[in-house]
């Protein structure tokens, strides 16, 4: 008589219940780093655009140090129109969601991009929305340790409204000065001390995580 072998229900439950656990705690992390992925991926594109539009602008208006920095000059008739634009809410905006808010990476809350904070915002076709901030005439804007000597700077959240709207995890800055853009922290002068978890805002984390292309924080 042949002994036929095979699992019983009982069994079978209690395999397809340690397959749910372990897939219950994988998928989130899988999912994270997937998202991750895709921010790196988005802040890469995101330099890439802007460094290419600042090399043409060069071309065809000059060094840098030449160039009138107003708002109404940069954006409106050198930025805005090389770049792929879908929706421009220039000063008054309200391309970013009503109480929409960053967040520092060590927790605080920042800007809000609204109305009422004179941001120069818009969106692009490949779903990122910037804003436009620290215009300065004489490029000699500072802030912290990512910006020095800057003529003004782009901030640009890489997942759009999506959470979690936080500095050095999607949301990323560049700055324009003199010298070229440079990602924030990565200016002459400048660190990526301000990426730090525990006392820093985030935005160091701009070159930090252009230069390491992974997250460690």
């Amino acid at each position: 008589m042949i002994k036929k072998l095979g699992f019983t229900l009982a069994e079978t439950l209690m395999t397809l219940a340690i397959i749910g656990v372990i897939f219950t705690l994988t998928i989130p992390t899988l999912n994270s780093a997937m998202r991750k992925r895709e921010n790196i991926l988005a802040l890469e594109k995101a330099w890439a655009t802007i460094s290419n539009v600042t090399g043409e602008l060069e071309q065809e208006y000059g060094p840098i140090r030449f160039w009138r920095m107003t708002t109404g000059t940069l954006m409106d008739e050198m930025y805005i129109p090389r770049l792929n634009v879908i929706r421009n809410c220039r000063n008054g905006g309200r391309c970013f969601a009503d109480g929409y808010k960053t967040r520092s990476l060590n927790g605080g809350d920042n800007n809000q991009f609204e109305t009422d904070t004179g941001w120069y915002t818009f969106v692009t076709a490949d779903g990122l929305y910037w804003a436009i901030g620290g215009l300065s005439e004489d490029c000699s804007y500072k802030e912290g340790t990512y910006i020095k000597n800057g003529c003004m700077h782009f901030e640009v959240d890489v997942n759009g409204p999506k959470k979690p709207n936080t500095m050095g995890i999607d949301i990323f800055g560049f700055t324009l000065t003199r010298n070229g853009i440079f990602p924030f922290g990565g200016c002459p002068g400048c660190d990526t001390s301000s990426c730090d978890k525990t006392s820093g805002n985030g935005w160091g984390c701009s070159a930090k995580l252009l230069r390491e292309k992974k997250y460690t924080w």
